[in-house]
């Protein structure tokens, strides 16, 4: 799990695993931040609203009114939850002649990693790190079609198409709705350049952040602001450009902001809040680039994060981990398994820049 040939054994500098120096990694903000998480969920469970009633009042006509049908409609998706597992080995012989080396038991012991520094130290927080970018990854960017670049999908040349085929993610299903609607989507043209330079510099041409940020609150179902969680969420480099248009425009010396968590920027664009989530801007250009330019580096959606739902079957929101010692192979075993999915509640009250 660790690729220790990376650090010198012996090197005079480094004895002890607690030494050793952490390279500057991000501390992902919590995902209910954009979503609702709904647990005990069943595979193919609905998941109903109540639409209206149609419109009521007519002209009277007297004596003898003409009665017609109470028709209430309403919308129901159904849930699809797939499979995602973490399997994990580790042998102590992986260790010797490492810097871990020093953190090992001794003696019949000196297999059984756990309650060591490698593991409480480094192996543990690296893994739980690992296990909520997981759900960042899935959530936001699952598709059960992923595909490499070369085989017509999105994915980044050499990623592995299993680390997101499980589920649908939320930014597919969305696509999925500006494709259906046309006008719940807020064009970014941006994200049509073939370079990353060209992307780039187009997100900071003069106006084009103000432009998107007022087009995407124009043309949003005014119902999504009834609700007081309802905010802008966005790309860190949309959110950037939107910082600098606003200090070239307007002549600030910056656009207010405070970082509310790790990983999150919070401030204010026409009385609506924006959260930059730069946790996205780094799995795009992690998994989804050509090679060339990124796959639409630069999105927003305007929504609450009430209408975008995660769903699992665990009674918690994150399965237990099954951390298990081998006395007949000697090795340590992590596990841990569930199922996950994905649904967006009221497709109308979504909007999309992209």
């Amino acid at each position: 799990m660790i690729n220790w040939s990376q650090f010198t054994v012996d090197n005079g500098a480094i004895t002890d695993l607690r030494e050793l120096l952490f390279l500057t990694v991000f501390d992902d903000p919590d995902i209910d931040l954009t979503v609702t998480t709904k647990t005990g969920v069943k595979n193919g469970e609905k998941l109903g609203y109540i639409n209206d009633l149609g419109d009521v009042g007519q002209k009277g006509g007297g004596c003898d009114p003409t009665y017609s049908k109470v028709n209430i409609t309403g919308i129901q998706k159904e849930w699809e939850l797939g499979d995602w597992e973490i399997p994990k080995e580790i042998c102590y012989q992986d260790l010797e002649d490492t810097i871990a080396e020093s953190s090992l038991n001794t003696g019949t012991e000196r297999a059984y990693l756990q309650d060591t520094p490698y593991w409480d130290v480094l192996l543990m927080p690296l893994l739980q790190r690992a296990i909520r970018e997981m759900f960042w990854r899935i959530v936001w960017f699952g598709d059960k079609d992923a595909k490499n670049i070369a085989g017509g999908g999105v994915l980044k040349a050499g990623v592995d198409p299993t680390l997101f085929n499980m589920c649908d993610g939320l930014w597919k299903r969305l696509q999925a709705i500006i494709a259906a609607n046309s006008k719940q989507q807020t064009e970014i043209a941006a994200n049509a350049e073939a370079t990353y330079a060209k992307q780039k510099d187009g997100i900071l041409s003069a106006g084009t952040a103000i432009k998107i940020f007022d087009n995407l609150l124009a043309d949003a179902d005014s119902r999504i602001f009834d609700d007081d969680k309802s905010a802008i969420f966005c790309t860190s480099s949309l959110f950037k450009a939107l910082r600098t248009d606003i200090v070239e425009r307007y002549g600030r010396t910056t656009m207010p902001f405070e970082n509310v968590g790790a990983g999150i920027t919070l401030s204010q664009y026409d009385g609506r809040p924006i959260y930059a989530i730069d946790i996205w801007d780094r799995m795009i250009a992690k998994y989804e680039d050509t090679g060339t330019a990124l796959n639409c580096p630069h999105r927003a959606i305007v929504c609450s994060p009430e209408n975008l739902f995660v769903g699992t079957n665990d009674k918690d929101k994150i399965a237990n981990l099954s951390v298990t010692f081998n006395d007949v192979d000697r090795k340590n075993y992590i596990y841990a398994a569930s199922k996950i999915g994905t649904l967006v509640g009221e497709d109308a009250l979504v909007q999309v820049a992209i």
